[in-house]
């Protein structure tokens, strides 16, 4: 199934950047309709501009003003991005650009498009996109790629996820230079997997591979500039003594983290059920973002021994005139809603009763449900919730 993607269509040159596997080639030849396609990933289209960039230009000398070009996978080539700067200029030429890793355009210093396009990013499905015809257990196993979405049997979707970590995750990223033992990385690949959604402990991840604390941080920032992953935040409340301070990983999608994991099946690991529920929430909130053009941020809290709130929603920052303001939500895979996942909530609410605007719970229930304080969602209510904008 095709689905229908609910990004806006671009009115001006455009940098749009996404993990491989999202859907950025379909979306922009299905709803931007380009006048012309060079992909990179064509060896001889590729060997001709890496060459000499300035090719471009006769690439494009027979397209009227106005007309739309699509480069796709466009950081192969970063130098290209100055030829495109030019062109926007001299011949009125619309560009839409593509690109999996923002690490190479930043590496190569090259022009990244400053008033001359903007910049957007690209995610996998949302769960507002998949509607019903996906069960969310169904997602659970798969993840949000389009593909891995619509493949019909788990075995199917294995092979395409686990061909996705092989062939990219670890060759075309180890190929850039990362490290010089392939093995090594390959095991950090695994181990990143674990780790989803978890706190990072840099130095004990290092003692299992063999290497510097350093180097595990900076494989996961490559993991991060080749947009295959990101941090988010701890919050700072101040509420008790042992708030973590370490940030938590989170793959861009869920179903690419359980295959780098190694991962066929969940029945024996049912609890990563929950970490990959939150994956999901994620992406929703920060595809909400991007098409809404909204500026909130995204933070976890956690304090060892009492619990964590999955993400802490900063809908206003804290300035010298005004505090802070945020929402609180909650991620539980169960079907039931447990009151004890309101405890940390419920202390946070006291205390901040006028800067927690609102307390969420989401879970696999069916029942909307409300305790004092905190709103109990089922997930396809809190999806509603979030696309009607009345939430931030």
């Amino acid at each position: 199934m095709k689905y229908k993607r609910i990004y806006q269509k671009f009115n001006k040159s455009t940098l749009l950047l996404g993990p491989r596997g999202t859907g950025k080639s379909t979306y922009i030849e299905s709803e931007i309709k380009p006048d012309l396609i060079l992909n990179l990933l064509k060896s001889s289209t590729f060997k001709i501009l890496l060459k000499d960039p300035s090719e471009l230009e006769n690439m494009i000398q027979h397209l009227k003003s106005g007309s739309i070009v699509f480069i796709d996978e466009v950081q192969k080539i970063p130098e290209l991005l100055d030829e495109v700067h030019r062109l926007i200029e001299s011949k009125k030429i619309h560009f839409v650009l593509t690109g999996s890793s923002a690490r190479k355009l930043k590496k190569s210093g090259v022009n990244l498009m400053a008033g001359r396009a903007i910049n957007k990013k690209f995610y996998p499905l949302t769960l507002k996109e998949i509607g019903s015809e996906k069960s969310i257990e169904s997602i659970i196993f798969s993840g949000l790629l389009p593909s891995a979405v619509n493949l019909k049997s788990k075995d199917d979707v294995n092979d395409y996820l686990f061909s996705y970590v092989d062939l990219y995750l670890k060759e075309e990223i180890f190929q850039e230079g990362l490290s010089r033992n392939l093995s090594q990385f390959s095991e950090f690949i695994e181990i990143a997997g674990q780790y989803n959604g978890q706190i990072i402990n840099y130095e004990n991840i290092a003692k299992s591979i063999g290497v510097s604390g350093d180097t595990i941080k900076s494989w996961f920032k490559v993991l991060q500039d080749t947009l295959l992953g990101d941090y988010t935040e701890a919050y700072h409340l101040n509420l008790m003594k042992k708030e973590t301070r370490h940030p938590k990983f989170y793959f861009f999608d869920h179903g690419i983290s359980r295959a780098a994991e190694g991962l066929r099946t969940l029945e024996s690991v049912s609890e990563k059920n929950g970490f990959y529920l939150e994956n999901i929430i994620l992406n929703e909130l920060k595809v909400y973002r991007e098409v809404n053009k909204k500026d909130f941020k995204i933070f976890f809290y956690n304090v060892p021994g009492i619990g964590d709130i999955d993400f802490v929603i900063e809908t206003r920052r804290k300035t010298l005139s005004k505090p802070a303001e945020f929402i609180l939500l909650n991620v539980k895979y169960s079907k039931n809603w447990n009151t004890q996942f309101n405890k940390l909530s419920n202390l946070i609410l006291e205390k901040f009763e006028k800067n927690c605007l609102r307390s969420i719970g989401i879970y696999r229930g069916d029942q909307r449900l409300t305790y004092e304080k905190n709103e109990i969602y089922p997930i396809n209510d809190f999806v509603k919730l979030i696309w009607s904008g009345k939430l931030f």
